[in-house]
């Protein structure tokens, strides 16, 4: 079966899959407004409420090489920053991301040192 690559926009993403808020940490990111956070960490308690879900519903925020974060459908373990898991599953055939392109200061990359 071929696997279908999905690539949602931040705000697709919000629209189509509602989040779970992590009850486990009052402090989680990835808030909403005044609502709860809804990142679980990548180790202890958290991880081990992030197996128990439907693999469908879960989504791996990750650092990407280029400095930007990515969102992943499903658990990931390579450069993982937490969780988030969905009300709402994805298609068995699918893979979404969703890519997060991160602030940076463009002048910092443009400065050449002198030796």
């Amino acid at each position: 079966m071929t696997e279908r690559l999905i690539e949602l926009s931040e705000d697709e993403f919000d629209r189509l899959y509602p989040l779970v808020p992590n009850q486990l940490n009052p402090n989680a990111s990835w808030a909403f407004g005044d609502g709860p956070g809804c990142l679980f960490e990548t180790y202890g308690e958290e991880l081990d409420f992030v197996r128990s879900q439907d693999p469908l519903t879960v989504w791996t925020l990750l650092d990407g090489d280029d400095g930007d974060m990515y969102l992943i459908s499903g658990p990931h373990f390579v450069n993982r920053v937490g969780y988030l898991i969905s009300t709402i599953p994805i298609d068995e055939d699918a893979t979404v991301e969703v890519h997060i392109k991160m602030d940076r200061d463009e002048s910092a990359d443009d400065e050449i040192e002198a030796p």
